[in-house]
């Protein structure tokens, strides 16, 4: 008697052994269900340079790119922004940054993108005209020194400019930050560039609302270079020495 229950118990402990077991071993299964799978992410080289600079009304064909998932080459999808600062569709008629995007998706569905800048811009000759591209020194008065590239001056009528950076491409370009802490709107108005008389107004920050006044505006032809103040709403002042980039 005492044989037969202890075989009994023995027979469904086993049972349960089996159960467990096979429970794991589903459990496994499923969780490693396609994870096992290689992929091979697209890569995607831009052709020529990936920094492009253009005098306005210049010819441009975009020397495209190379999209390669392992050996297999596939062909990019190609899209160009609107003039990030203006807001035209791209045209070497009109001066603005434009970015050239790359992309390309392989065959589970994974995709890669690659960037290209191209600016276009017209260089006055800081006589007649103070249009052009610049590259950036902006002190902020108590801190720091920064530089980088690019400040564009745009003409908007006989006699009036747009600055896209009102404090000189301090935060947008020095500390990277990116065309929303530019300082946008700063209207320069040309009474009369030889003497230096300008007129200009303020500019004012898309991300933050703060206004910018700009003050001492100056243009010095012989060493290619803009200078100005501008002086935030919140205290903060900033140096810039702008120097025109030849194209």
């Amino acid at each position: 008697m005492m044989l037969t229950k202890i075989k009994k118990n023995m027979k469904y402990f086993k049972f349960i052994f089996l159960l467990v077991t096979g429970l794991f071993i589903s459990c496994e299964d499923d969780s490693t269900l396609g994870v096992s799978k290689v992929t091979t992410y697209p890569n995607i080289t831009v052709t020529g340079d990936a920094l492009v600079l253009i005098a306005t009304g210049s010819s441009y064909t975009d020397a495209g790119a190379i999209a390669l998932a392992g050996e297999t080459e596939i062909t990019p999808e190609v899209t160009t922004s609107s003039g990030v600062y203006h807001g035209n569709a791209f045209s070497t008629a009109n001066p603005d940054k434009y970015v050239v995007t790359y992309s390309a998706e392989n065959s589970d569905g994974f995709s890669g993108s690659a960037l290209r800048e191209v600016w276009v811009a017209t260089t006055g000759d800081l006589t007649t005209s103070i249009e052009g591209l610049y590259s950036m020194s902006t002190e902020r008065v108590g801190r720091t020194t920064n530089t980088g590239n690019y400040v564009l001056i745009t003409k908007t009528g006989a006699n009036t400019y747009e600055l896209t950076h009102g404090v000189g491409g301090w935060y947008s370009i020095g500390l990277g930050y990116g065309p929303g802490y530019a300082a946008r709107g700063g209207i320069i108005t040309a009474n009369d560039i030889a003497t230096n008389d300008f007129s200009v107004s303020n500019a004012q920050f898309p991300i933050w609302g703060n206004v910018v006044e700009i003050t001492d505006f100056m243009v010095d032809a012989g060493t290619k270079t803009v200078t100005y103040t501008g002086t935030g709403d919140w205290g903060a002042v900033f140096k810039a020495t702008l120097t025109q980039v030849q194209l």
